[in-house]
């Protein structure tokens, strides 16, 4: 029956219904407790956008928010550019996030597509790659101040490649590793780096379980900068 249902009703309308059923603590009700908690954001990078699912999340808490929304796949840019046009401001970067600008070797795996270090890791193209701090220089009209990324392990060159301007960002929304498989960073090191850079946890969603043992592998983190108002409260209510 379950799995029926699956097949009839469509992925957004089944989470819909989740949530008015129960109390699920997924990335839609955590953007709306960031949301109740106070956070406005001025703009938002979808960094690994694949087919434009978390910008529409996005957009379903925050409807006007102008995105860029960020995407080297060829395939995907014809749907990412009829999106982008449903909210003023918002913008397509038909590239990869990466520690600097220029081609990188990127593999296929659909939501799975990434940036790998050889071409023959598998079935690889050569996309184009730019830098945070080069899409923001680009765009000098867009003020975002929160950033996601969903980069399949490359997340902390991304960040490393915006440089100061990571501290423009309030809010950063990552996807990492508990527990390393493949060459991929891990979480204790994503905090690490982001602690040097003035941030702290704020909000953990888990995401992916190991079917060896059904320990957690993957979770989506939320970062928020230090100074920011989400985190100057020490009262309990």
């Amino acid at each position: 029956m379950k799995s029926l249902l699956a097949k009839l009703l469509p992925h957004d309308l089944r989470q819909s219904i989740k949530r008015k059923l129960f109390v699920v603590q997924d990335m839609t009700a955590r953007l709306r407790n960031l949301r109740r908690a106070g956070f406005k954001p001025t703009g938002v990078i979808d960094g690994g956008a694949y087919q434009g699912d978390w910008t529409k999340e996005i957009w379903g808490v925050w409807p006007s928010v102008p995105c860029a929304i960020v995407e080297p796949l060829e395939a995907r840019q014809l749907g990412l550019q009829a999106l982008a046009k449903a909210v003023p401001g918002s913008f397509v970067v038909p590239q990869a996030l990466a520690a600097q600008d220029g081609i990188t070797h990127f593999a296929l795996g659909e939501t799975n597509s990434g940036i790998v270090n050889e071409a023959s890791a598998g079935n690889t193209v050569e996309v184009s790659c730019t830098t945070l701090e080069t899409l923001l220089n680009e765009h000098p009209q867009f003020k975002p101040n929160f950033l996601k990324l969903d980069l399949q392990g490359h997340e902390l060159p991304a960040l490393k490649g915006a440089g100061a301007r990571l501290q423009q960002f309030e809010v950063v929304l990552l996807e990492v590793s508990v527990i390393r498989i493949g060459d991929v960073p891990s979480f204790s090191e994503m905090d690490q780096f982001m602690i040097s850079q003035g941030f702290r946890v704020y909000d953990v969603i888990p995401q992916y379980y190991r079917p060896l043992d059904g320990a957690l592998w993957q979770m989506d983190v939320l970062f928020v900068r230090n100074d920011s108002p989400l985190v100057a409260s020490r009262e309990w209510q």
